[in-house]
């Protein structure tokens, strides 16, 4: 049945009525079926915004693990860098215990040592421009000591503007005289030497001949690095 068949049947009272129920139906359904997909649109929402907010504390989480993990490694590595530094004190400070040791043990057991005579300790500290202080310890290395005496040369070699340079005491003023000793078990040495800044200063050297009372000994000769030798100030 054609739409004009079904009109002229219900009359057109009727068939606006007809279709005026059919419209309401498809706006009823409509409406039914624009809630239904708000509905699942807001659902979609929600979901969306839950998996959000869980990344957003998992993400929060790993952060502050991280933050935490990376303040542990910077505290590790102050720990391991306080521990080499305090090892790096001890191995110094045994050392120089051991060097005190030695020392004491050439003077007092003197039979556990070959020389005769020898420097130890042989310090330079920069006091002020072109001006050091030398210290040093001349010890009497043998089981039944006597009185020992001489004069220790004082040598310093380097170069200036590449050209070898050589100050000795006793020829030149900046040293000033040799070291004149005269002792049984030791003898501590401190002086002045000036040395001109013009001068890169490689060794210094040292040397004796050692005499009890006029009788010849011994001759003894030592070599230090400059570099070795210089420390940072006067003590």
């Amino acid at each position: 049945m054609t739409t004009d068949q079904l009109k002229e049947v219900l009359g057109n009272y009727k068939w606006s009525l007809l279709v005026a129920l059919i419209m309401l139906v498809m706006v009823g359904f409509g409406y039914k079926l624009a809630r239904m997909i708000d509905e699942g649109d807001r659902k979609k929402v929600q979901a969306q915004q839950d998996t959000i907010a869980i990344l957003s504390s998992e993400n929060n989480t790993l952060t502050t693990r991280v933050n935490q993990l990376e303040v542990a490694i910077e505290l590790s590595k102050l720990e391991a860098e306080k521990i080499t530094s305090t090892l790096s004190e001890q191995k110094k400070e045994l050392e120089a215990q051991q060097e005190l040791l030695g020392f004491y043990e050439r003077v007092m057991a003197p039979e556990k040592v070959d020389a005769g005579f020898a420097i130890e300790g042989v310090e330079v500290f920069p006091v002020a421009e072109e001006t050091y202080q030398l210290r040093m310890v001349l010890l009497q290395a043998k089981q039944k000591k006597a009185v020992i005496n001489g004069n220790v040369k004082i040598v310093i070699t380097g170069k200036r503007n590449g050209e070898p340079v050589t100050l000795t005491s006793g020829k030149s003023g900046a040293l000033g005289e040799d070291v004149k000793y005269r002792f049984r078990f030791f003898q501590a040495v401190n002086l002045t030497l000036t040395i001109p800044g013009d001068i890169d200063i490689e060794t210094i050297e040292l040397s004796t001949t050692v005499y009890q009372y006029k009788t010849r000994k011994d001759n003894y000769e030592l070599s230090v690095p400059w570099n070795k030798a210089l420390s940072v100030g006067v003590e």
